[in-house]
């Protein structure tokens, strides 16, 4: 019973000691530079789209096609649904 209590504590002691760490140094790396860790994250968008548009923008040009595959989908899960449930009543008037 004493060994492991003292596993169980030792293992933990082993995982939390240098997460502790690395959430400090962490943390003091975010402090020295949130300057800049703001200004690229304000600028990410612009840096990672064809033409610097925003993802904004580009997600906004994109969701007709979104709306239209969704359209399609609920469509096509209807037609299924339909085709089943006749599927079943012939069977069941053939009986």
């Amino acid at each position: 019973m004493f060994k492991t209590r003292f596993m169980v504590v030792f293992w933990t002691l082993m995982l939390a000691i240098p997460m502790t760490a690395i959430a400090l140094s962490m943390v003091a790396y975010i402090t020295d530079n949130f300057s800049q860790i703001s200004y690229t994250l304000a600028n990410l968008d612009q840096a990672t789209t064809i033409g610097g548009r925003g993802w904004v923008i580009e997600v906004t040009q994109r969701l007709p096609e979104v709306a239209g595959m969704i359209v399609g989908q609920l469509v096509i899960l209807v037609i299924l649904l339909f085709a089943r449930n006749s599927v079943r009543t012939e069977s069941s008037k053939t009986k």
